[in-house]
């Protein structure tokens, strides 16, 4: 007689071929010889789950587990049984105990939040699908339903996050903030943002009017700047966080370059190219004559390091990194992948770049990519031999806010998700 784990292996590949009834045979001659196995009990149950008999596997799966109560894929099956009988907190309970045995189980902790929503606890329900999107990046689905009770959750009043506490640092480096802009009105308000956010810091401001391109007019600041820092910024940006220099003083501490969103991969000319799960960053858009703000998140954690590339709509970095990698004028002499062609070569040079969401950048564009991005991304592609295979599946994980304050209320609570995944793990 084979034993019980070639008898589950055999159960196990009929289902996998579809053959439920032979399945099902199979298991009622293994409990006919042998009525307390656990294993056999919990397949009978996976299988009723098939055939959407849920009383039957209910039944089922608590034998298996008053054979054996330590069974973590017997409390899952059950729980998927629980809530497909409607009992959300029967269910909840059981997918507990899975988590219980297996905290590493995305899957349980989605389910989990899935039958929290259902009844209403959101709170709770924001905190399971995060969990199940900190341990499987891939889960698409935890990460929408993640964002969404997010942003559910600020709407209705019912995300009360700590506090932000004051970012603290002993280090007061000098600053050169670089702006490029032909519009006068954006260029003032760009100005007079960073005038005040880095007030009580040595900071000059340089903003071309007329620059031939992104990158000569970086390192043209570059060259006459004597900063510590120099942050390069796109002219229609808005950043809600007040301890933005602060921030960045701490993100320099352990990175050479730090920028909003990136990837940890290059292989082709767009940040979202590789898709997930190589995407990092947290960012806001909020284009002209949109009343919304579109909050867009491609990664559970406010913090990344270990890029490759990083998005130009604002980046720091010492300036003794520009000067070991100055920007590529001469081939990106344009507005147009001058940033991931600069991080990609800085990250191959041995500097360290990362995001830091919790900056609260908002952007008001979404890119442009016309016949002139085009014309830049071939040029990126033959110089860095990428673009070879199609771009993968990416996307950001979004919902739609109505005032800045939500916006500050929905990053500080996936902020705070953040912190009690590192705090538990």
């Amino acid at each position: 007689m084979p034993g019980p784990d070639t008898q589950a292996a055999e159960v196990r590949a009929l289902l996998k071929q579809g053959a439920v009834a032979e399945a099902d045979a199979r298991v009622g001659t293994w409990l006919a010889r042998e009525a307390r196995s656990a294993d056999a009990w919990y397949l009978r149950g996976v299988i009723a789950n098939l055939r959407r008999d849920h009383a039957a596997a209910i039944a089922a799966l608590e034998q298996a587990l008053a054979i054996r109560a330590d069974s973590a894929l017997a409390w899952l099956a059950l729980g998927s049984a629980l809530a497909r009988a409607d009992a959300p907190q029967k269910a909840a309970n059981a997918y507990r105990e899975a988590i219980a045995r297996e905290p590493g189980w995305a899957d349980a902790h989605f389910n989990l939040g899935v039958v929290l929503k259902r009844q209403g606890e959101r709170a709770a329900a924001m905190r399971a699908m995060h969990a199940a999107w900190s341990r499987d990046p891939l889960m698409f689905d935890a990460a929408k339903q993640c964002v969404a009770t997010i942003a559910e959750c600020v709407r209705r009043g019912e995300a009360h996050p700590a506090p932000c506490s004051a970012v603290v640092v002993e280090a007061r480096p000098s600053f050169t903030v670089v702006l490029c802009s032909i519009d006068d009105a954006k260029k003032r308000r760009a100005i007079d943002l960073y005038r005040r956010l880095f007030a009580g810091y040595d900071c000059d401001i340089v903003a071309f009017g007329n620059a031939r391109s992104l990158a000569q007019a970086y390192n043209e600041a570059a060259a006459a700047s004597s900063a510590d820092v120099i942050v390069m910024s796109h002219d229609d940006v808005a950043i809600l966080d007040p301890d933005f220099a602060p921030r960045v003083v701490a993100s320099l501490a352990r990175l050479d370059v730090v920028g909003i969103v990136g990837s940890t991969r290059m292989d082709g000319p767009a940040i979202g190219w590789s898709g997930h799960p190589h995407l990092r960053g947290w960012i806001t858009h909020r284009p002209p004559g949109e009343a919304g703000w579109q909050v867009d998140v491609l990664s559970p954690g406010p913090c990344a390091d270990g890029l490759a590339l990083l998005d130009g709509v604002v980046m720091a970095t010492r300036r003794a990194v520009l000067r070991a990698v100055p920007f590529d004028a001469a081939t990106f002499d344009g507005f147009h992948l001058y940033d991931l062609d600069w991080t990609y070569r800085a990250s191959r040079a041995g500097f360290r770049l990362g995001v830091a969401g919790e900056l609260l950048v908002v952007h008001a564009s979404r890119g442009r990519y016309g016949a002139q991005w085009h014309r830049h991304a071939e040029r990126f592609c033959n110089k860095h031999a990428a673009g070879g295979a199609a771009a993968a599946p990416s996307s950001f994980f979004g919902a739609t806010l109505d005032t800045v304050a939500e916006v500050r209320a929905f990053f500080a609570t996936l902020r705070a998700l953040g912190d009690e995944a590192v705090a538990s793990a």
